[in-house]
């Protein structure tokens, strides 16, 4: 999702750049202790990520049990995550490691629709989630997502992803530009079009999953508000405040999402300000130049995007009672922790199950709800 054109200047339809000397300073690659720094910082994360959502394709793949609607949703977030770790990382530092767009004609076409339709499916997913967590604590039973509603959904974020990303696709051209003394390769973008279109993504991508998390969450909290109340004048004071903790979890999720997303909001509107400000008025694309904060912005927000891949499966997966168990049970996790005595737990688990009070039985399941799906 990229504009490589932002490197390369303008088009110089009036000048013979074949007898012209290359206007910028041909560097071809960066320093080696750049790249060695950059990949570095990406690859722990991306390792990270990898490991994580595949233990969660994995643990929802061989237990039939906790295919709930939930948990296929929550492995539908972790494949999309897993496909943006396992591409994004890359065509982001070969962008930024090279003078010269390395991916040709296909990856121009390619790389950046690939990447808006995986980061689309990912928070329609989030945003699924959150709507049946929702649902199994605030709404009727009824309002539940099913099974095959969940399997629906799950096909749905992928075609909004693929949809969204068309334009994207059909405003990008590979280009050569021979100079006297270098060739030049970069991958641009119809300006005109595509950056208005971005706010139509960042819309989809960061504010409507925003808003649904903020809403939804503020509604759950008022209604687990109004449960402990019921509970400690029932069942006297409690050790555990439900409502504090259901807060701390609603807090991390929604923070982790907005530190890792909203970067990304700020550099698309410092895009649209710069090329609005560097507009030429007869040509077909706008023609700009950008300055090192650009650079800056544009990879800080997409290694934060790296992060929020990677967290999600111990936001989503570890924080899911049902997935930790079932983890828990493979082979690979009692190998990891073999040697370790002591119980695993998670700090982010909200809810610790209590014995059941019989004669407490609308409170035990409203519990049973709190537990399995915060």
């Amino acid at each position: 999702m990229d504009t490589y054109s932002y490197k390369n200047g303008s088009e110089y339809e009036d000048i013979d750049t074949a007898t012209t000397p290359f206007i910028n300073t041909i560097w071809i690659s960066k320093d080696c202790s750049e790249i060695i720094l950059k990949s570095s910082a990406v690859l722990p994360v991306v390792i990270f990520g990898i490991f994580g959502n595949v233990m969660v394709i994995h643990v929802l793949w061989k237990n039939l049990k906790i295919r709930t609607p939930t948990n296929l949703l929550i492995g539908n977030m972790a494949a999309a995550d897993l496909l943006s770790l396992l591409i994004h990382p890359w065509v982001t530092l070969t962008y930024d490691f090279f003078q010269n767009y390395q991916l040709g004609v296909i990856g121009c076409k390619g790389e950046g629709p690939a990447e808006c339709s995986i980061l689309i499916a990912s928070v329609i997913s989030m945003s699924a989630i959150t709507y049946d967590r929702l649902t199994a604590i605030v709404l009727p039973r009824e309002t539940r997502i099913t099974k095959k509603m969940a399997k629906t959904l799950m096909a749905i974020t992928w075609i909004v992803g693929l949809l969204l990303s068309v334009p994207i696709f059909l405003n990008r051209t590979y280009k050569e530009r021979q100079w006297l003394n270098f060739l030049e390769k970069y991958c641009t973008e119809n300006l005109v079009v595509i950056n208005i279109y971005w706010y139509v993504i960042i819309t989809v991508m960061v504010w409507i999953p925003l808003i649904i998390q903020i809403l939804c969450y503020i509604s759950i909290f008022l209604k687990l508000d109004k449960y402990e109340k019921i509970a400690i004048q029932k069942l006297g004071q409690q050790h555990i405040s439900y409502k504090k903790k259901a807060a701390i979890m609603m807090f991390i999720v929604t923070i982790v999402f907005m530190f890792c997303r909203l970067p990304f909001t700020a550099f698309i509107i410092y895009r649209h300000q710069l090329i609005k400000g560097k507009k030429l008025g007869a040509s077909t694309d706008v023609k700009y130049q950008v300055n090192q904060l650009y650079y800056v912005l544009w990879f800080v927000s997409k290694y934060l995007i790296f992060i929020n891949c990677a967290i999600n499966p111990l936001i989503y997966g570890v924080t899911n009672e049902q997935f930790l168990r079932a983890f828990k049970s493979t082979k690979l996790a009692k190998w990891m922790f073999s040697r370790c005595s002591t119980r695993i737990t998670s700090i982010f688990i909200i809810f610790k199950k209590k014995p059941r009070i019989q004669e407490e039985n609308v409170i035990s399941t409203k519990k049973t709800y709190v537990n399995t799906y915060l």
